[in-house]
């Protein structure tokens, strides 16, 4: 079972409230792998930290706290996975949903049929009791993770409350979000304000579940309106294209009758080149794929999976799998 209090902490975590990208600064300690799935599991639940092969230590920190009568946890970690199966929700209570908003590094996030690549201020949102998995980029990620509880989402919202809902870091639902959760961390909120401010969250997570499926993706970036019009296009053009075996940047650039500088100026304003953001969407699309795959949805087999998302080389797409997931593509969501 979770922890009900008010706050956990890690030894050596401190954080404080930043003005700018990140809500907030993590200041992370060393820990033993134990002490870190320890505080994991008493902080939210049956979840298994997964570390690289040979790590004992992590580079990390969980801080529970609650703001504005927001129960939220920072955590901090250098692993390469985290998950939760469905033996661990058969075994723990699944008391919460989780709204989980990625604040340094990268992740890929997947529940039941979705699989969403998450940069910083892109916001996930979670079913405890459903199977779950994370997997890390980089040395080191941190996500804030809001904790709502069941049966107060199912009296605002009703029972049919769908998880897996992605919202990117610029949609503007994200981005109230993000500022009542400012006010909720800093020290400007009063009393009078914190029942204000915790209305204002499910009022902006009804908006977040009523969403309109596949809407367009849309960016309101502040940057020059002619990079962020391009930036737009070079996405549209990958979403659509990225199964394309031979495409490249060049074919990119091209068919939008810009230079490659100029497409890479624009993604940049993304903080991401048109490469990377190519191999997110193809990796993005084998997860799903290889989960439909073991929910016995199709019965494709790994490398047709592969060439089906634009992998041209089964070789290179393992290796970059496996370095992106930790695990070969036939032991994901396993």
């Amino acid at each position: 079972m979770r922890h009900t209090g008010r706050a956990i902490q890690v030894e050596n975590c401190r954080h404080h409230v930043t003005i700018g990208a990140m809500l907030t600064l993590v200041l992370p300690g060393e820990l033993a792998i134990e002490q870190f799935q320890s505080r994991l599991q008493e902080v939210c639940g049956l979840f298994r930290a997964e570390p690289s092969k040979g790590q004992e230590k992590v580079n990390g920190c969980i801080l529970l706290e609650e703001r504005a009568g927001i129960e939220m946890a920072h955590i901090a970690k250098d692993l390469q996975k985290v998950r939760r199966s469905a033996e661990d929700c058969r075994r723990d209570d699944g008391e919460h949903f989780f709204l989980v908003i990625q604040e340094e590094g990268r992740a890929l996030m997947a529940q039941q049929d979705t699989a969403r690549m998450m940069n910083p201020g892109d916001m996930f949102l979670i079913d405890s009791a459903k199977p779950s998995e994370f997997a890390f980029f980089g040395n080191y990620g941190r996500q804030l993770s809001i904790h709502l509880p069941r049966s107060e989402m199912r009296e605002r919202f009703g029972e049919n409350i769908r998880s897996g809902l992605f919202l990117s870091r610029n949609d503007y639902t994200a981005l109230a979000i993000t500022s009542v959760l400012a006010k909720a961390l800093s020290s400007e909120s009063s009393p009078q304000q914190n029942n204000y401010l915790k209305e204002s969250m499910f009022g902006l997570l009804g908006v977040m579940l009523h969403e309109r499926e596949g809407r367009d993706r849309l960016f309101q970036i502040e940057a020059d309106m002619g990079g962020a019009q391009l930036l737009k296009q070079g996405m549209a053009y990958v979403d659509a294209q990225y199964d394309r075996c031979d495409l490249t940047v060049r074919d990119i650039a091209s068919d939008l009758r810009v230079s490659t500088r100029q497409l890479q100026r624009a993604f940049s304003l993304m903080g991401t080149s048109p490469t990377d953001y190519l191999a997110q969407k193809r990796l993005e699309r084998v997860c799903q794929m290889l989960l439909d795959r073991r929910h016995g949805r199709n019965d494709m087999l790994i490398s047709t999976i592969a060439f089906a998302c634009g992998f041209s080389d089964i070789s290179n797409f393992n290796r970059m799998f496996r370095r992106a997931f930790g695990c070969a593509p036939g032991r994901y969501g396993s």
